[in-house]
């Protein structure tokens, strides 16, 4: 496999924090129903020590709160951070606390957990293994974790259409031609036992989003997502436009000017320590 010219834009923080309020407000609604399977799948109950790590705005730590659980989350997007801390002032969330981090030098001591997770995160480290490496030595004997990725997008129509299209304008593109990120089961549960994990499992699992017309999803991705920024960047200002003409009228043409149903699948890994 032949790797992206130009480092992973989606391995810094500047995207992350460019997109952070539309993400809160637009994405993380629909990441929220995996975080509830995530904590299902965990087992996690009142009283229990959690890790969210990469956390973003929080979907799964103020899930996790409201199981009554005490809540670490730790994300490298300074905005996402401000976002969570926000939303855990205003909602009297007191059993939370984040901070700015390295997921792959988490600020936490061997063994401090019941339960660690990191949901679509972990994927975009520069050094994936280290990130699991990490979530398993800050786990107590028994504890588990939980890990998310996304299956390939062939696997989903009309984001294949938006990438595949896009992919050909620019080959930088994150995953343009590359295997997804933990996307294999089988491969996803090599690297979980490779950091030390036993048990693992793989669940995949999907939750569908109800959009209006493509346009009102693209416009969505368009805003919020670090990915399609990444295009707008590398294409500039003046042929973005054009860009965006074109992959609409095809989006438009192939899925019609009615509702669409787009079902997200989600790897979730959980491995015991």
């Amino acid at each position: 496999m032949s790797l992206p010219s130009k480092p992973n834009p989606l391995a810094a923080p500047r995207l992350w924090n460019l997109v952070a309020r539309t993400y809160t407000d637009e994405i993380a609604p629909h990441q929220a129903m995996y975080a509830q399977d995530a904590l299902r799948l965990a087992g996690v109950a009142p009283g229990m020590s959690i890790a969210d790590v990469a956390c973003g705005p929080g979907d799964l730590t103020f899930a996790a709160a409201r199981r009554g659980a005490c809540v670490c989350a730790v994300d490298f997007s300074p905005e996402m951070i401000d976002c969570l801390q926000e939303r855990a002032l205003r909602d009297g969330m007191t059993s939370v606390e984040a901070r700015v981090g390295d997921g792959m030098a988490l600020p936490y001591a061997d063994g401090s957990f019941d339960c660690a997770f990191s949901l679509f995160g972990l994927i975009f480290f520069p050094d994936r293994a280290q990130g699991l490496r990490e979530l398993w030595r800050i786990l107590k004997p028994g504890g588990r974790a939980v890990v998310g990725s996304w299956v390939p997008f062939n696997r989903v129509p009309i984001l294949d259409d938006i990438y595949r299209t896009l992919g050909g304008m620019v080959p930088s593109l994150p995953f343009n031609g590359h295997k997804a990120p933990l996307g294999d089961a089988t491969e996803f549960r090599a690297e979980m036992m490779a950091a030390g994990f036993c048990e693992v499992e793989i669940h995949e699992i999907a939750h569908a989003r109800e959009v209006a017309n493509v346009d009102e999803y693209w416009n969505m991705l368009a805003r919020s997502t670090p990915p399609l920024h990444a295009v707008r960047e590398a294409l500039g200002q003046e042929q973005w436009p054009g860009v965006v003409q074109q992959l609409l009228g095809s989006l438009r043409e192939k899925w019609g000017p009615g509702p669409q149903c787009v079902s997200l699948i989600a790897n979730l890994a959980v491995g015991r320590h």
